[in-house]
């Protein structure tokens, strides 16, 4: 079984909705920095923050939320369609994801637009909080 975590639901998510990759091909969804050189758009889809909660057996499956920060890099400062189509695609949800069984993805905080003035790339993020068993 891979390893199950909060990026690799989300990446998934990503990666599977054919109304976004039409507008990021699923090569430039990232989980982790997106690579330089890049062909923009890009998505970047980083752990932020995670707490796995713990019984005393330790023998039975366990629950984990993970805080994951999604990541819109673009050219220009109108990023259009694409915000719009990451939040449909992580819809607040539960049930099989791949194979990982997610009890939940609930979008959070958003975070700040960035713009870098030697590379000309615009970011905006968004944070989700994936809770599902290990």
């Amino acid at each position: 079984r891979r390893d199950v975590s909060g990026t690799a639901v989300v990446k998934s998510l990503l990666s599977a909705n054919v109304a976004l990759i039409a507008q990021v091909p699923a090569a430039r969804i990232f989980v982790g920095d997106v690579p330089l050189n890049t062909t923009l758009p890009a998505i970047s889809v980083k752990m932020v923050s995670g707490v796995q909660r713990n019984t005393i057996a330790m023998t039975e499956t366990k629950t984990v939320v993970d805080r994951v920060q999604v990541t819109l890099l673009t050219k220009t400062a109108t990023q259009g369609p694409i915000w719009p189509l990451i939040r449909a695609a992580l819809p607040v949800s539960r049930g099989t994801v791949s194979t990982f069984d997610v009890d939940s993805i609930l979008p959070d905080t958003a975070g700040p637009d960035m713009f870098d003035q030697v590379a000309i790339i615009y970011q905006q993020s968004n944070d989700f909080m994936v809770r599902f068993a290990r």
